[in-house]
């Protein structure tokens, strides 16, 4: 624990040691002897205690202990995941904290609204009851208003709930970060019969009725490289074919797939014909008519 504590960039004197540690000053200089001992170099300035950062044994240690920001924020999320509110539980997340700051671990890092958010559409698929999204935000007609939902399923990543919206009747896939808060109704679902889950290809165009189009490109290892780079759940759909790769999958429609291959037109072959003429169509409207202009 002390070594982990001189690792971090947050600086500690003797006496705030001390008392993460639970032990007087006394121990904490013997500990500190140690280390110079053992060749770890503990430097001391300011009235702070700190390893020495340009030690061979420094670096090791770094790679063996040393979270980074993302690494602890998955750490304190998972402890703070587990059901039961244990000693063992509150002990784990109080020394994450002390390591890594308790404000960035517990302000900054850990969205509480986002969990919140979360939690109450989790009880209202639960109870099967309509909600309300406040002041949802509309990126598309840039306005903000409350929608009144039946959420029945969340995302993978859990940042979105597929919903039936009752004033346009349709299933719609809401961002949670969008949404103020959310407001659970004592009304049950009334549409359920009507509730469809849509469907996100690995070029995350998304088809919200379900219907999938097939698609199939012959590509080198330039556009597999590329393709793996900037959509890495195709993997799934995508088989190796002598010295190069073939997709072969379905997307929920031609745009997402169709301009990723029209980027690199000079290393796929398209094996679709209805995917060809998409690209065709896109290249006659949007490249051949400027080039008229």
């Amino acid at each position: 624990m002390l070594t982990l504590l001189m690792q971090t960039n947050r600086k500690y004197s003797v006496n705030d040691l001390a008392e993460l540690l639970e032990v007087d000053r006394r121990t904490i200089y013997r500990y500190i002897s140690t280390f110079n001992e053992a060749g770890f170099v503990v430097q001391t300035g300011n009235r702070h205690v700190r390893l020495a950062q340009n030690t061979q044994i420094h670096r090791q240690l770094s790679e063996l202990l040393y979270f980074n920001q993302e690494e602890a924020l998955t750490l304190y999320n998972a402890i703070d995941a587990i059901e039961s509110d244990t000693e063992r539980k509150t002990e784990l997340k109080r020394k994450l904290a002390a390591i890594y700051g308790t404000k960035a671990v517990q302000e900054k890092l850990i969205r509480l609204e986002k969990s919140r958010l979360l939690k109450s559409l989790m009880e209202a698929m639960e109870h099967r009851r309509r909600a309300v999204l406040v002041n949802y935000s509309s990126p598309s007609s840039n306005t903000t208003s409350d929608r009144l939902v039946e959420p029945f399923c969340l995302s993978d990543d859990k940042k979105h709930v597929w919903a039936y919206e009752v004033s346009t009747g349709q299933n719609k896939l809401f961002k949670l970060s969008r949404a103020e808060a959310v407001r659970i109704l004592e009304e049950p679902w009334l549409m359920s019969m009507h509730h469809r889950k849509g469907f996100t290809d690995a070029f995350r165009i998304i088809s919200f009725d379900g219907q999938t189009q097939p698609a199939r490109l012959i590509m080198n290892r330039r556009a597999y490289n590329l393709l793996m780079e900037e959509y890495p759940l195709a993997q799934q759909d995508v088989s190796p074919l002598g010295e190069d790769w073939v997709f072969d999958g379905q997307v929920s429609s031609y745009v997402g797939i169709g301009r990723f291959a029209l980027g690199l037109a000079d290393c796929i072959t398209v094996e679709t014909p209805a995917l060809r003429e998409w690209m065709k169509a896109f290249a006659a409207k949007h490249i051949i008519r400027h080039e008229e202009e």
